[in-house]
């Protein structure tokens, strides 16, 4: 798990902008308010599937990566343990989803 990734993710909870779990994110996405959302690798197949049909049934450009743990994201975050987060804001999006991308 990328320490930028989680550091960036910290200030956006800080500043309003994280979305955690999957309500708050399917609310979010229906108010065509997030930007980027990532989903922890051990979360279920069930949950990726359902984000992606809601994400599907929408067409709006948001981004989904896939990194760290439940786990650890929740601990970072300082959250209950939750496997998919949303964030609304386009500059920390898109730090995000580049330093994801440079991890990979």
């Amino acid at each position: 798990m990328n320490v930028k990734i989680l550091t960036l993710m910290q200030f956006a909870r800080k500043a309003g902008k994280l979305s955690a779990g999957m309500d708050a994110c399917e609310r979010a996405l229906k108010h065509q308010n997030l930007r980027l959302i990532i989903v922890a690798a051990d979360s279920s197949e069930r949950t990726k599937t359902a984000l992606k049909r809601i994400m599907g049934n929408l067409a709006i450009p948001v981004k989904l990566i896939e990194t760290g743990t439940k786990q650890e994201l929740s601990v970072a975050l300082g959250l209950p343990e939750t496997g998919i987060f949303g964030i609304s804001d386009k500059n920390f999006a898109a730090k995000i989803f580049e330093y994801w991308q440079a991890e990979a």
